[in-house]
């Protein structure tokens, strides 16, 4: 009987015994899933937080694109938006400063976590590497797009003083053009005048002169005339001066060889053979008819 006392205690022992060892396990295990959970929630936050930071990067680099695109629109003299490059570069900066929000609470949540992950330590670093050498590369694009700017500044103040200049030139120009028009349509501008005798002397065109005792008087153009008698003339066009009359004189002096009168028995009309020998002594021309 205590034999059997004996067994039964020696029985609990062992049975006590192995029950620690199992609750030890247990606990084991429940440290070790806890850590697997931890380690797990930590890995699925990085992923996100990873594929966030790489999306914003590949905007970025979208972003970028489109700014040189446009620039480069500028700089070959192209109309764009500068306020939309202005708003893209601004944009650029603030997926920059979300990259590096991102990166820091990241660092900080694995700091602090249970889980210690040496490849998110490491994936931490290259990626704060390469938000490093994107911002790096952002104030080198954005100092290329104030170059731009200042350059488009002065480039369009140069055009505005070569067009101030161009403008001038043209004024100059217009101005030599018309004086050299006036000048060529003065020189081209006759005047004449036909009727009998006292219809030119009535109209205050010519008057009586020389002679003696009345005897001998010839017709001569009046010093203070009536302009407005004269029918005025382009001598460019002016070929013949229609006339129908029995007899015809010249009042004005014009070379003998430089014109004649058409018709047989009356003088049809009046034929300029060269008009610039015919005019250069008197762009006036008095004809008197019978």
């Amino acid at each position: 009987m205590k034999k059997l006392s004996y067994l039964c205690v020696i029985i609990v022992a062992l049975v006590s015994c192995q029950q620690g060892k199992i609750d030890r396990m247990q606990a084991t295990q429940d440290s070790l899933a806890q850590a697997a959970v931890e380690k797990d929630s930590a890995i699925i936050n990085f992923v996100s937080v990873m594929t966030e930071i790489q999306e914003n990067l590949d905007s970025i680099k979208q972003m970028e694109d489109i700014v040189r695109i446009e620039s480069a629109k500028v700089g070959e003299g192209g109309r764009t938006d500068k306020d939309q490059i202005l708003s893209d570069i601004a944009a650029i900066h603030e997926l920059m400063r979300q990259n590096k929000e991102l990166i820091n609470k990241l660092q900080k949540q694995l700091g602090s976590s249970n889980a210690k992950v040496a490849e998110l330590q490491r994936a931490i670093v290259v990626l704060r590497k390469q938000v490093e050498q994107k911002d790096a590369e952002v104030a080198s694009l954005k100092t290329e797009m104030e170059k731009l700017h200042l350059d488009m500044a002065g480039m369009t103040s140069r055009m505005e003083e070569m067009a101030a200049e161009s403008k001038l030139k043209d004024e100059a120009l217009m101005d030599k053009t018309n004086t050299i028009d006036a000048q060529t349509i003065a020189l081209n501008t006759a005047y004449y005048a036909f009727g009998s005798q006292k219809e030119l002397i009535e109209n205050d065109l010519v008057e009586k002169d020389g002679g003696f005792l009345g005897i001998g008087k010839r017709l001569k153009m009046k010093e203070q005339f009536n302009s407005d008698y004269f029918t005025e003339v382009d001598i460019r066009d002016l070929a013949r001066i229609e006339l129908n009359a029995r007899k015809a004189k010249l009042v004005t002096n014009h070379p003998a060889d430089s014109y004649h009168f058409e018709g047989e028995d009356m003088a049809e009309a009046l034929v300029i053979d060269n008009p610039v020998e015919f005019w250069r002594s008197s762009k006036f021309l008095i004809i008197v008819v019978n």
